[in-house]
């Protein structure tokens, strides 16, 4: 199996890009320019562009969607997917990806205005960004996540071109971090795709929560149904 993308790569590509941010308050403040023309300049600034292109956010992106390659890679393929849909998913995402980082860096352009309109020195400013709006562990749980619903979103498309009668477990860690939906759903063993619709709905694409870590796989052995375990650590959470 090919190595897995690793997210906090784009943790310290998100820092490098508050970094980029800090030094273009610094550059503005020691300009000369009065505070009305930083402000003036700053509500102008193509945010999209700076964040994805002079920042070079766009090539940290491309390294993303290459993960999404080598997850596809990866997966253990047991019906056909339409490439139309695999091109679909992945530039959903992409696009997703490219939203939340503009609206991230729209959001600091309003701190630096503020800061700007508050006199902060550059260092206060980067101690501002610390504190407030997208962090970089929240882009590194991001690329995560994202990538484990693509995962999710594939076998639901095989799952679609497969009989109805199929069976599907919930695959995944069973320790004390796993949460009580995905217990419930792995001690549950082998159900069909609408049955899981019906104990917890979305879950199939979509996981219990935000950093899920489960996934449903096409039940095909018992070795492959952890449900003994899962009731177990139910009983350990209950006791």
């Amino acid at each position: 199996m090919a190595a897995a993308f690793d997210p906090q790569k784009f943790e310290l590509a998100w820092k490098r890009v508050q970094d980029h941010f800090v030094q273009l308050y610094a550059s503005l403040q020691r300009s000369g320019a009065t505070r009305e023309q930083i402000i003036s300049h700053l509500v102008d600034v193509d945010i999209e562009d700076l964040v994805m292109n002079k920042f070079q956010l766009n090539g940290e992106l491309e390294q993303i969607m290459e993960a999404y390659l080598v997850e596809l890679k990866g997966m253990e393929a047991f019906a056909r997917v339409d490439e139309n849909v695999l091109k679909s998913l992945m530039k959903a995402d992409s696009f997703i990806y490219k939203t939340k980082f503009t609206e991230a860096g729209t959001l600091i352009r309003k701190q630096m205005i503020d800061a700007v309109i508050g006199g902060l020195s550059e260092s206060n400013f980067a101690l501002a960004l610390e504190s407030a709006g997208f962090q970089p562990y929240q882009a590194a749980s991001l690329v995560d996540d994202s990538l484990k619903k693509f995962s999710r979103n594939v076998i639901s498309e095989m799952a679609n071109n497969m009989p109805e009668e199929t069976l599907y477990v919930w695959d995944g860690p069973v320790d004390n971090r796993t949460s009580d939906e995905c217990l419930q759903l792995v001690s549950a063993g082998p159900m069909t795709k609408a049955e899981f619709g019906a104990v917890f709905p979305g879950a199939f694409e979509n996981g219990t929560h935000f950093g899920c870590r489960h996934e449903p796989q096409r039940y095909l052995s018992k070795r492959q149904s952890k449900a003994v375990s899962a009731d177990k650590q139910i009983a350990v959470n209950v006791a």
